[in-house]
């Protein structure tokens, strides 16, 4: 039968085992990490809370707050003094020394040579004595840090769109959107924040939308997933190998007239005049000057449109 002393006192783990049950957490690990203690304290106080009919554990051995436990009012008293209790042993030591960076449970188990369950014993007391803090207090080994690092940690949502957006070419928010399976609006208020956060770069695309970009900051963020499939790349406003050539030949001559274009290329004439037509409606060249026969140029979109089609070619 559960002990009914007329006055409660608890020490202070049992007490912070004691508010985290009553704040829903079920689970030793997560009732630990919320207390700030390590697990083996974490267990002695919930053993405790049992024997005083506060807490009890179910079949599936998760953590209850009683009826009692959630009403009962106590008296907190300090815990008894253990030397060396908030000084890293030579493990915490060893994980602490490989922390450079935010890591993830499985890589420091890989580094460190230990099993994931010693990793997370590791990480919960070196959160109970300040050394580190959690990305996820509901799964500790997702992303750990040193209490110093002041890098910012992304939400699961935003390291997944971080994750797909490319280096070596710009994509939109329909491509990001189908390989993450997110809705655009999401997407949208996630590349805002990576944006401001300058892991993601923004610029007008060939077709006058807005492309996406991931930065160097963002290539190198720890929570970038390197295996993650990238959204695609864009189709160009025009791809034929025509277009290829006359955009390359002006750009070669700084501008050229219709004329001279069809003789260097050998095209018709007036199929190099319908062409530059084209050209000039999709905003890839422009007409130098007002004469009648002046030559054209490329635009700022056209010098785009050709350096992406000559890197496509090259890839």
């Amino acid at each position: 039968m559960p002990i009914k002393p007329r006055n409660l006192s608890l020490t202070n783990s049992q007490a912070a085992c004691l508010i985290a049950l009553r704040h829903g957490n079920e689970t030793k690990p997560s009732i630990a990490i919320t207390a700030k203690l390590d697990m083996t304290k974490a267990a002695t106080a919930l053993a405790v809370l049992a024997r005083l009919g506060l807490a009890k554990q179910n079949q599936t051995k998760r953590w209850h707050v009683t009826a009692r436990g959630k009403i009962c009012r106590y008296n907190a008293v300090p815990d008894r003094l253990h030397r060396g209790r908030d000084v890293p042993g030579i493990g915490g030591l060893r994980l602490l020394t490989l922390l450079d960076r935010p890591m993830r449970g499985g890589e420091i188990a890989e580094k460190l040579g230990i099993t994931h369950q010693r990793v997370r014993q590791l990480i919960i007391k070196l959160h109970a004595q300040g050394y580190v803090r959690l990305g996820d207090r509901e799964n500790i080994s997702w992303m750990v840090m040193r209490a110093s690092d002041k890098t910012r940690l992304l939400s699961r949502d935003e390291e997944r769109v971080l994750s797909v957006i490319p280096r070596e070419y710009v994509t939109d928010i329909t491509k990001i959107r189908l390989v993450t399976r997110m809705p655009a609006n999401k997407v949208m208020s996630i590349i805002e924040k990576l944006n401001i956060s300058r892991l993601v770069e923004t610029s007008n695309g060939l077709r006058g939308d807005q492309v996406y970009r991931i930065t160097t900051e963002g290539l190198n963020h720890p929570q970038r997933a390197r295996s993650a499939r990238l959204a695609q790349e864009l189709r160009l406003p025009v791809e034929s190998d025509r277009i290829n050539k006359v955009l390359s030949a002006i750009s070669d001559s700084s501008a050229l007239r219709i004329k001279d274009l069809s003789e260097m290329l050998q095209i018709p004439h007036q199929s190099t005049n319908a062409l530059m037509q084209y050209l000039k409606r999709k905003h890839l060249v422009e007409k130098i000057g007002h004469d009648l026969h002046a030559p054209y140029a490329l635009t700022e979109m056209g010098r785009e449109a050709l350096v992406e089609m000559t890197r496509r070619q090259a890839a």
